[in-house]
């Protein structure tokens, strides 16, 4: 156990700045004097510096080697980088020992998830080796990204070895390569796991023999001497020759963010804010809990996120300053990104590093510009704040008034952010995935499609295609053929699209240099067709007609309009019949306006009792429509009938959910029944390419042992419906997820976009993974319920109960809130049963009347509870759970 001495000395190192004994004895609760003995005892022991003046500061002995080296010149390139002395040393370390390897370096590999500075990293290390004169001072540094040509190999080995005129069809002259350029320095390769096999043996050639050959030469031998340093956010087992990686001998691994300490994520955070107020020329304000934020969110894309996310909030923030004319810059809660926010969740994880980095008496914090420049490692975005700046003055000579103006700058800055999002080459998204010549070919091949076709096709429906076309184009240069199986019923369903196909796939073979087979133009056609487009894009023709009928002055108006304001659509038709009214002019009144819907795709009624339930069929049989009635309807009858018409179901798909959300088909015995085994449903139309992309994706997140994956090709909606039906007598189907939308019953379906999206990766987790150990639950409850007779049974109940709960009320929970909730019920319940008096919610009546909708979800789920365990749940428990749930869902 370490002593109080030893404490002190490790916060001190872990504060990393100067501090006095009154701010080490409350931190660390204990007694000044004895604080200040320790102080002084670790000052004589030459352990840390004290610092002359009044109050005396002490201060870590890190920080005054970082001064004496600067003092004495001895500071190197990669005392810039913030945790050179803690979570990058060792890669320091390893750098240092490659550049300054006798005679000439090691080439060396840099490992790192995206954001963790790679790039940085590698210009660290030659300016370290121009410092160490291990090159000139005029030695040149190349950078290139491999990623930018990997889908020709022909560009992307000219650029590196470089070409000789005529080599190739497009080489008009010759031209010297990047080793040319980088002889007697460094040539950094980024992603250098997107270089072709044949790449990676002609690079070793050059390691080997320090000798290469540009493209189309023949005899002439050229050399070069160049350090190779590469980087890759991919395992390089899996992407790079065996035969490479041995002639690659210095790996490094950058650490991500979250492997970083929490003090370095404080000074990454102070260094960005400094760098934006010496930008602004000012200091920048941040609120407490903004700053909390940062400290302890979850950045995907680690460091490069971070900065982007900090720069998001200094614009935000730069835009309340100059609209509401304040006195100074000031970073708030609501400026941040909701994902930033979602930060304040994890308060409580560590409290202690939080109050030693963050003063507890302090809300605003002052950052002001550095005394000294930083490494400027931001990517620039042009000139944000006098973007913001020039519009707020357009604005104002328009006459705009002070909420107008912030109004208008509010879409302006989010719509400039979001463009600079999707251009940073940094952040980890879907189209990483997609090399970029395939991104522009299927744009042309889309344009070309949607004048022929006279259609349009959402971004959704492209990422699709071009997974498939990479797949497509991987198979043909592998020689693998595939064989469409309804290749004649799809020319002549679809002979437009078909021999639109034929056109664009002769733009495809142009492009790319490749004969595409008969078969796969097939495949093609289908990612034409108007049913591909009309499950991305439901219209209200194609929708079933919903009609609820009601007793009462507005009872049917107020709950359509409170669905439709739920889902934000206005799908739904509500028609109230007086007490006053009589039946026959109900139902002319009903029928005129049936006359007006005139529902293609059938009605389905909704009534509450009595003669309204009888208008379905009357209106079949004078109409010829066809009808489906639900009675005893309930708002959630009426969310979940409006929201499956809206998906453009069909009338008896919708019917029967509802008949089963009326008649409670999660009775207890099938709540309590423990779950078959799960599966996941892969699709596309080939039922390889893409659904092998995605299955690619996806395993590394399930555990295989648990969790089935199922691929399914996707030819006919009907007859993928009716497979997915067979599946379900034998699986648990947690979720869909492929190329064609596809929305059935309560199966949660992820497009391939969203699939290879990390937000959309993360939730899928969520759904698909059981990583909750139930059976510890189970054994933690098992003797401490006395008024249950199967603790096993309730918890499986419970599970069930709360899975379904999710679905019903369109929410996902945080991590491990299910458990907390299971816990909250099982002990909710034993009291019931012990009789114990219930407690108050406070403003029960407001927050029912706020969460109408929810409480009676709640409530009829419940309803299961109290018939199964005998019991009466009150009104502020239903309130109490449904807070619960809405508290802990996942924002979107």
């Amino acid at each position: 156990m370490a002593s109080r001495k030893e404490e002190v000395l490790t916060f001190l190192d872990e504060l990393n700045q100067k501090t006095t004994a009154v701010d080490v004895a409350s931190k660390l609760n204990m007694d000044r004097a004895n604080a200040s003995r320790y102080l002084n005892d670790l000052f004589k022991e030459n352990k840390i510096k004290k610092l002359p003046g009044k109050p005396v500061y002490y201060e870590t002995l890190k920080n005054t080697l970082a001064e004496a080296k600067r003092e004495k010149g001895d500071a190197t390139a990669f005392d810039r980088l913030i945790g050179s002395d803690q979570s990058l040393k060792i890669s320091i370390q390893q750098a240092k020992a490659a550049i300054l390897y006798p005679p000439n370096g090691l080439h060396t590999l840099i490992l790192g998830k995206t954001g963790t500075g790679k790039s940085l990293f590698a210009e660290c290390m030659y300016e370290f080796a121009r410092e160490s004169t291990v090159i000139p001072q005029d030695a040149p540094f190349i950078s290139f990204n491999c990623a930018d040509y990997a889908q020709n190999p022909q560009l992307l080995f000219g650029h590196i070895f470089g070409v000789v005129k005529g080599a190739y069809t497009g080489a008009e002259e010759t031209r010297d390569g990047l080793l040319a350029q980088a002889d007697g320095g460094i040539l950094f390769l980024d992603e250098i796991h997107r270089l072709p096999p044949e790449g990676q043996e002609m690079l070793f050639t050059f390691i080997d023999k320090g000798e290469f050959r540009p493209l189309g030469e023949s005899s002439k031998v050229h050399r070069a001497q160049v350090e190779i340093i590469g980087a890759t956010t991919e395992s390089p087992d899996n992407f790079l020759l065996e035969t490479f990686t041995r002639r690659i001998p210095m790996t490094i691994t950058l650490p991500q963010l979250a492997e970083r300490s929490m003090e370095e994520r404080y000074q990454l955070v102070e260094f960005f804010l400094k760098q934006e107020a010496r930008r602004l020329n000012q200091s920048i304000r941040v609120h407490r809990q903004a700053l909390m934020a940062f400290l302890l969110y979850h950045a995907s894309a680690n460091v490069g996120q971070l900065q982007r996310d900090l720069k998001l909030a200094c614009a935000k923030a730069f835009l309340h300053y100059k609209t509401k004319a304040a006195n100074y810059i000031l970073i708030e809660q609501d400026d941040l990104p909701i994902h930033v926010q979602k930060g304040l969740l994890h308060m409580k994880d560590e409290p202690e590093k939080l109050n030693r980095l963050i003063d507890v008496n302090k809300t605003i914090f002052k950052f002001a510009d550095a005394s000294e420049p930083g490494p400027d490692i931001v990517v620039e975005v042009d000139d944000v704040y006098q973007a913001i700046q020039d519009r707020a003055e357009e604005l104002l000579k328009e006459g705009k008034d002070g909420s107008e103006l912030e109004a208008e700058l509010y879409v302006d800055v989010d719509q400039y952010f979001h463009d600079y999002m999707e251009q940073l080459p940094t952040q980890q998204t879907a189209k990483e995935i997609i090399d970029p010549a395939i991104w522009e070919l299927t744009e042309a091949v889309y344009d070309v499609a949607e004048k022929r076709l006279e259609r349009s096709y959402n971004d959704k429906m492209k990422f699709a295609f071009a997974l498939h076309l990479q797949s497509t184009i991987e198979r043909i240069r592998e020689q693998k053929h595939i064989v469409h199986p309804d290749l004649n019923n799809v020319r002549k369903k679809y002979p437009k699209e078909f021999q639109a196909a034929i056109e664009l796939s002769a733009m495809i073979e142009q492009a790319l240099q490749i004969e595409i087979p008969f078969d796969e133009i097939g495949f093609l056609t289908m990612f034409l067709t108007a049913e591909v487009v009309d499950s991305m894009f439901v219209s209200s023709e194609s929708q079933v007609e919903v009609l609820v009928l009601m007793h009462g002055r507005s009872t049917a108006t107020s709950m359509v309009e409170t669905v439709q304001e739920l889902l934000s659509i206005e799908t739904g038709t509500a028609i109230d019949m007086p007490l006053t009214m009589d039946v026959q002019t109900m139902y002319e009144k009903v029928k005129n306006r049936v006359l007006k819907l005139n529902p293609q795709k059938g009605l389905l009624i909704l009534s509450d009792m009595g003669s309204l339930a009888s208008f379905g069929n009357m209106l079949m049989e004078e109409l010829g429509i066809r009808t489906k009635t639900v009675t005893m309807t309930s708002t959630p009858v009426v969310l979940e009938a409006i929201r499956k018409a809206s998906l453009g179901r069909g009338l008896e798909d919708i019917y029967q959910s509802c008949q089963q959300l009326f008649e409670n088909k999660y009775k207890a015995h099938v709540l309590r029944a423990k779950p078959v085994k799960n599966a996941v449903v892969l699709t596309c139309f080939t039922g390889e390419g893409v659904a092998e992309q995605l299955r690619k994706r996806i395993t590394p997140i399930i555990d295989e042992s648990k969790v089935e994956i199922i691929i399914l090709q996707f030819l006919h909606k009907d007859a993928f419906r009716e497979r997915i039906d067979q599946l379900k007598e034998e699986f648990n189907i947690l979720a869909i997820m492929g190329s064609v939308e596809f929305e059935y019953q309560d199966i949660p379906f992820f497009s391939a976009l969203e699939v290879f999206s990390d937000d959309g990766l993360d939730i899928a987790k969520r759904i698909i993974s059981d990583e909750v150990p139930y059976e510890k639950l189970i054994a933690s409850l098992s003797g401490n319920l006395k008024a249950v007779d199967s603790v096993e049974d309730l918890v499986y109940f419970l599970r069930k109960l709360i899975s379904e709960l999710q679905i019903q009320l369109n929410l996902i929970l945080e991590p491990g809130v299910d458990i907390g909730m299971i816990l909250h019920m099982a002990f909710l319940i034993e009291r019931m049963r012990l009789g114990a008096v219930d407690r108050e919610f406070p403003d029960l009546n407001e927050f029912a009347k706020k969460h109408l909708v929810e409480m009676q979800v709640t409530q009829q789920m419940m309803e299961n509870v109290e018939r199964e365990y005998q019991i009466t749940v009150p009104q502020s428990e239903i309130a109490y759970l449904t807070q619960m749930m809405l508290a802990n869902r996942v924002e979107a």
